[in-house]
This record gives C-alpha cells, structure tokens and sequence, in this order.
C-alpha cells in the first residue's frame, strides 16, 4: 500500500503558512519587551496565548487541507481521511503549541505572571481550548464551503463577533461558547462549563469536516 512519506508530506504543505504565527509570535515578545510593567506583560501574553492564537490556528486550518496541490492525487491514494486530517492539521498544531509553550517562557523571562489564570495546567487550557475550537470551525467550514477562504471566513468572522460582544457573552448564555474565557475571564465561575462545551464542539466539528471529506468529487 503507498503511504505519503513526511518529506512528501512537508513538500506539498504550503510552508508559508507556517511563517504567519512566528510573525505574531515575535510581534508580540518585541511589545512585551518594550514593557516595563509586568502587568503590562502578562496582559500582553493573554492576548496572545488567549486570543491571537486561534485565530491564528482557525485560518491555518482552513487552508491546511484543501489548500493542496497534490489533494487530487491524495484522493487516488488508500490514504484514510482521518489520517488526512491527522497529517494536514497536526502541524499547524504542533507549530502553534510550540509557540504558546516558548512564548511561555519569554513572558516569564520578562517579568509576566500568567499564574493569574490559575494552576500551570489553567494555563494550558487558556489556548488550547479556544485554539481546537477555531480549528476545527475553520476546518469544518472550510469543508462546508469545498474553498479554504470560507472556512478562514467563518472563524475570523466568529472571533470577531465574540470579541466584540464579549462581555455581553460573559454575561448571558452565550458565556458557554465563548472562546475567550480562559485567557480573559479565568475566575468566571461558568469557566468549566464553558471549556467543555468548547471541546465537545470541537469535537463535533472535526467530526463533520472528516465526514465531509468522504465526499470527494466537491474538492477536485
């Protein structure tokens, strides 16, 4: 059976994506830097890790599939689509985890505080939640709108929605789907609540783009 190998792999998948989050990444350590105030700093990093990011990883993934050169010869190959899907969004992932991780550290290093979201593993939580939840939105949609732009339409047009009515969100209902809560409001006491019903989206939205991608014909 013919497997794509990973040098194949990292020659179709369109590197350029990959500089977009180092962009931000050191957008954001040369602000911090220039901060004096660790206040300053760690508000700089939760805007970071908590609301640039996936934004960030929803475009990222809704060109990670479709947006191949090679995607009509894949479609010949006995590839599974879940292993598509494995393959096409696990390095974005991986990319954007490595920079929450290493921005981490800067924002230590710098004098910013982030245990005022809670417990190391709060942290973690903070990103990677609203960040599988834009993912698998730009995915998703992207497989919905058979064109990568319509999936990175949908989550830029989610996060800023969620943005702009992001208190009124924290406030009502709309509190359980907001991605931002982690990073902006960790001691809402719905936070738990809120970080599950992300997840269990995500995961219904990952699921759908995989089903999606059964149907072929609407991507050659």
């Amino acid at each position: 059976m013919k497997r794509f190998s990973l040098r194949y792999f990292l020659l179709t998948y369109c590197l350029d994506q990959l500089w977009f989050p180092l962009a931000f990444w050191a957008l954001f350590a040369l602000v911090s830097l220039l901060m004096h105030e660790p206040e300053k700093v760690t508000d700089t990093a939760r805007a970071f890790l908590g609301v640039v990011l996936p934004l960030i990883g929803g475009i990222m993934a809704a060109f990670a599939v479709l947006d191949d050169p090679a995607l009509e010869l894949r479609f010949s190959t006995p590839v599974s689509t879940a292993r598509t899907l494995l393959e096409r969004l696990g390095l974005p992932l991986l990319v954007l985890s490595l920079a929450a991780f290493s921005y981490q550290v800067v924002a230590r290093m710098l004098g910013g505080d982030l245990g005022v979201l809670g417990s190391w593993w709060d942290v973690q939580l903070a990103w990677l939640v609203p960040l599988l939840s834009l993912m698998a939105l730009g995915c998703a949609a992207s497989m919905a709108a058979a064109q990568p732009m319509g999936g990175a339409a949908a989550a830029g047009i989610v996060w800023l929605l969620e943005l702009l009515a992001y208190d009124w969100l924290a406030d009502h209902n709309g509190r359980y789907v907001l991605v931002f809560m982690g990073a902006l409001r960790p001691a809402h006491p719905a936070l738990h609540a809120n970080q599950a019903v992300l997840l269990g989206l995500s995961v219904l939205l990952f699921l759908a783009a995989w089903a999606l991608l059964h149907r072929q014909e609407r991507y050659i």
